[in-house]
């Protein structure tokens, strides 16, 4: 009976010596650091704000189990100039000069703008002086307005 109380005590020294280097992490962090819990649940939300300095091993393991997301494109007039479309026939053309047009295909009906590119935002001013921005999707391939929910693809 003593045998059995004594390999249960290590096994149970054993386990929680391996869980405790399992959770232990190697990291510093120049910045703050705070921490939050929810009543609803027992996980702890852990925010680093500043410079965080991991090991080249941490950081591949991180890598590889979290998909990394790229940073925005900077876009400029030249790289989003071009002839977008809706599939119901709704037109945008973006001129490098900064000047654009808006209507439906094949009418002649439009209507004149100025923009500017901010990001991943195009910023139209129309002749009101009101402003849309609309955002640039899939690398410059496509271009949101969510005031209208319509999603605009680039012309090939």
């Amino acid at each position: 009976m003593r045998r059995n109380s004594f390999l249960q005590s290590v096994l149970t020294v054993g386990l929680l010596f391996g869980c405790g280097v399992l959770a232990s992490c190697n990291f510093s962090v120049n910045g703050i650091v705070t921490t939050e819990t929810s009543a609803d649940s027992d996980s702890i939300i852990i925010r680093m704000n500043g410079d965080v300095n991991l090991t080249s091993m941490e950081s591949e393991e991180i890598s590889e189990e979290n998909e990394v997301e790229e940073a925005p494109m900077a876009f400029t007039r030249a790289s989003v100039s071009g002839i977008y479309d809706t599939d119901d026939n709704d037109r945008l053309c973006f001129d490098e000069d900064g000047t654009g047009s808006s209507g439906r295909i094949g009418s002649l009906n439009f209507t004149s703008f100025d923009y500017f590119v901010d990001g991943d935002e195009i910023i139209i001013t129309w002749g009101d002086e009101s402003e849309s921005r609309l955002k640039i999707r899939d690398g410059g391939k496509s271009v949101y307005w969510p005031e209208n929910d319509l999603t605009f693809i680039k012309e090939e």
